[in-house]
């Protein structure tokens, strides 16, 4: 049983702003961003989350809505497919995982986690173990727009705070590090205007209560491995 003050949505962050702009008036004391995958998702193999476990090849936070993850890979050219795992994996086997996907999708659907874990591994068969997770990573982002949403998301909470509220982001990887840490810097050092050259500096909007990531312990890391690559960044409005 929850307590009353806890209300619990199934919503993408894009529709963070709709549901919370009457609910305060002077706006909010702080959020808590974790932009990561859920250990349940990951350990289900009929979501589709992970390489580890044979299942659909689904990867959607809904399952429910949007496009699949072999939705996606039967529609890609080998074109857009290689620059999907470069941009949103960091893949650098991109071209050869790409061939290889488009020559087992000729022969057969690919619909399975298996399925495609059984392609990287015979296409890029030394450095495979780096690659499944990439290649996994880069479809997941894709089918949920997950970095446009992560964009949406920032600039909704920033506007909903307070002053003096905190905005508080965890993410697992460098491509959610990458615009967190940017927002964030543009919040506190703000980009002069190019228009005026000789005005002064815009005023910060933001301060860094804590400099830097903050980063998981070892005790923590032993406790869940998972947190291992977690980065945790805050940053309080003026």
């Amino acid at each position: 049983m929850l307590p009353d003050r806890i209300v619990l949505w199934n919503i993408r962050f894009s529709d963070i702003a709709s549901k919370l702009s009457d609910w305060s008036n002077d706006g909010f004391s702080g959020f808590l961003l974790d932009l990561g995958v859920s250990s349940h998702q990951l350990d289900a193999a009929e979501r589709g989350f992970s390489y580890r476990f044979d299942g659909p090849l689904d990867l959607r936070m809904s399952a429910h809505a949007g496009e699949s993850a072999s939705d996606l890979l039967a529609r890609l050219t080998e074109t857009e497919l290689r620059t999907l795992l470069r941009n949103l994996g960091e893949e650098p086997q991109a071209n050869r995982i790409a061939r290889a996907i488009l020559r087992s999708r000729a022969a057969a659907p690919i619909t399975t986690t298996g399925q495609l874990a059984s392609i990287i591994r015979h296409s890029v068969p030394a450095t495979a173990h780096k690659s499944l997770p990439r290649v996994f990573q880069a479809l997941r982002i894709a089918v949920n727009n997950e970095l446009e949403e992560l964009d949406q998301v920032l600039t909704d909470t920033w506007e909903l705070l307070r002053s003096g509220g905190r905005l508080c982001v965890i993410s697992y990887h460098s491509l959610e590090d990458r615009p967190v840490k940017r927002f964030m810097q543009n919040k506190v050092h703000r980009p002069a205007d190019l228009a005026l050259p000789f005005a002064p500096p815009p005023p910060a909007l933001g301060r860094f209560p804590v400099r830097g990531p903050v980063l998981p312990t070892a005790e923590e890391i032993a406790r869940n491995s998972r947190a291992r690559s977690a980065k945790l960044r805050v940053i309080e409005k003026i």
